[in-house]
């Protein structure tokens, strides 16, 4: 069985890629935004992506604000690699968040995800809401947590 390995995107051909995977998901799939779910945050974010094979599959940013706090978000794995490839990803970015001296490391999640990232260690700080027309949930990783789990 081949790994999935991530890592911090390297250059701007990385960052097209998951760009592109994000495209796929949000918007041709998932219909999340009409023509692109690019915002302000990705200026500033870090960008963590899964390869397979040496391809990228999937792919996670993550950002911080001026209390501390890192927010996760735009979780996009290609349909045919989900589940292993999006908790490797996940799991990476909390590994990341901590390294990054995180205080708290949340995400804005569609609720129909909130059993994935439960069974991760996350937990729901709030109640539902909408956003971008469906209901989402605000999660919090444990940061005690090892990578491993």
């Amino acid at each position: 069985m081949t790994t999935i390995i991530c890592r911090q995107i390297s250059n701007d051909e990385e960052l097209a890629q998951c760009f592109d995977i994000r495209r796929k998901v949000f918007v041709q799939e998932q219909h999340l935004f009409e023509d692109t779910d690019i915002d302000d945050h990705d200026g500033h974010a870090i960008y963590l992506a899964a390869f397979f094979q040496n391809r990228i599959i999937g792919t996670v940013r993550m950002y911080g604000d001026d209390a501390g706090n890192w927010w996760g978000g735009r979780l996009a794995v290609l349909k045919k690699y989900r589940g292993r490839a999006g908790r490797e990803l996940v799991l990476a970015a909390v590994a990341e968040a901590k390294l990054q001296g995180a205080v708290h490391f949340f995400a804005n999640i569609l609720s129909e995800n909130v059993n994935f990232f439960k069974n991760i260690g996350w937990r729901c700080v709030k109640e539902e809401f909408v956003l971008h027309g469906r209901p989402h949930q605000l999660v919090e990783a444990d940061l005690s947590l090892k990578k491993n789990n």
